[in-house]
């Protein structure tokens, strides 16, 4: 039965697909909660048994994800009899691009995944999305529960309108048995970074396994580095596609952080040809003292027998941005504003964040958690536990570079990247491109 309940969504969804055209015209405002929003523990389900539909969608399609999921509907729709939860999932490359034609459609879907920062602000600024502040405001031990600097990258004008599920953040993973071999400690300051990169080439061992075949692997270190160099104001004020001018000279700073990484040779050699997960293997093999990697990563790390430690990539001496932000991005899930029952919505994204099925999303789905005092020793690596303690105090998350920037900004910026690490182009060049796109787009609708 269950499996033609989602047989039956999908055959609507595809229909939709080829039969609506996106929306137009001016966007509603955000959509507000209503006065009957369910205090805590409350159910939200109609009194007078209607039937209750709500469409979830979502990206992860793993055979060993996707189960998560459908587990999550079996147990709400057992507490709730009038709910039914159809799902449908989509892999990350075509996740995007699907969602944008079933946000402009009728049916959209009531609860969708999405990534924080500019992605989802788009929504915020269109008003697809319900407005949920006053109904997380009104719980707060619920609200408290999170870490709190993973609410913010959802919040949009005061509005809070998406709930993170997890956490993912990246690290300076480093082998401590090369470190201890080396007499390398963990550097404070850019400069020391450099200067330890330096003692391990001496050494004859590769300081930074690197593949940039595809660039966003080099967009995650500039995502550090713009944090670092830039005035968060201005930071915050650029990557909004509006008002963006990039123009801040701690761009170029960035720029040339990441240049000076690969010309001193301490990247992995042609790192433009090479692959990721090449790079990262040559880590995991012991060939490299550090990788920069992704906590839902660490895992490869137990699983090839690497005692590794992190650190986040210390800001230089005179870097004018945040030196104590983590760099990473909590994904978690929206309301669409069309939604009918949305506060029945909110009640399936509680039972999310509580602690037993935010431990199934460490173990089941190798992601961190996005509510505090779930890791501990029985269900996470220590890498994981070193970097919950890190992002759990952080100032904030420097979200994503290419999640957080407008997609045309994006589609100059990371191949400009390749480009620059090949010398075919200089920061300030570079900038300069970014800065004219900067200037087209915001004369452009969402």
């Amino acid at each position: 039965m269950k499996k033609a309940k989602r047989l039956m969504f999908l055959f609507l969804a595809l229909t939709m697909v080829t039969g609506v055209m996106a929306g137009c015209g001016k966007s509603a405002p955000v959509s507000e909660p209503t006065a009957s929003a369910a205090p805590a523990g409350t159910s939200a389900t109609p009194a007078n048994g209607e039937k209750v539909t709500l469409k979830l969608f979502h990206n992860w399609v793993n055979v060993d994800e996707a189960p998560y999921f459908e587990d999550l509907a079996k147990e709400f729709e057992s507490t709730h009899s009038n709910v039914d939860i159809q799902i449908q999932n989509v892999g990350d490359p075509d996740f995007k691009s699907k969602l944008k034609v079933m946000m402009g459609a009728s049916d959209s879907p009531d609860i969708f995944f999405s990534w924080s920062g500019e992605f989802a602000y788009k929504f915020i600024r269109a008003g697809s999305v319900w407005d949920m502040t006053d109904y997380v405001n009104k719980d707060t031990e619920w609200k408290n529960s999170f870490v709190q600097a993973a609410l913010n990258p959802f919040t949009l004008d005061g509005k809070l309108c998406g709930i993170p599920v997890r956490l993912d953040s990246k690290m300076m993973v480093y082998n401590k048995k090369i470190f201890t071999e080396q007499g390398v400690e963990i550097p404070k300051t850019f400069e020391e970074f450099l200067a330890d990169c330096q003692k391990f080439k001496d050494a004859g061992i590769l300081p930074i396994a690197l593949g940039n075949q595809d660039p966003w692997a080099t967009c995650h270190y500039l995502s550090t580095f713009n944090a670092e160099c830039v005035p968060e104001a201005v930071r915050l004020k650029d990557y909004n596609f509006k008002t963006g001018e990039f123009t801040d000279p701690g761009y170029v700073q960035a720029l040339n952080m990441l240049l000076e990484l690969n010309d001193k040779g301490y990247f992995t050699p042609n790192t433009n040809s090479m692959e990721f997960d090449a790079a990262r293997a040559d880590f995991l093999s012991g060939k490299a003292a550090m990788t920069y990697m992704q906590a839902i990563e660490f895992k490869h790390c137990v699983e090839s027998n690497i005692d590794a430690g992190v650190f986040s990539i210390p800001a230089p001496a005179d870097a004018k941005g945040n030196k104590d932000w983590v760099t990473g991005s909590p994904d978690g899930f929206m309301i669409s504003s069309k939604c009918k029952n949305p506060e029945v919505a909110m009640e399936l994204l509680k039972l999310i964040t509580t602690k037993p099925w935010q431990e199934k999303m460490i173990t089941q789905l190798s992601s961190p958690a996005s509510v505090v005092g779930v890791h501990n020793k029985d269900n996470s690596n220590q890498p994981m536990l070193d970097t919950v303690a890190t992002y759990e105090k952080a100032g904030g998350f420097a979200n994503w570079l290419d999640s957080d920037i407008h997609s045309k900004i994006a589609e100059v910026y990371l191949p400009g990247m390749q480009d620059l690490l090949n010398h075919s182009i200089t920061a300030e060049e570079l900038m300069t491109k970014v800065q004219q796109v900067a200037k087209t787009v915001q004369t452009e609708a969402e």
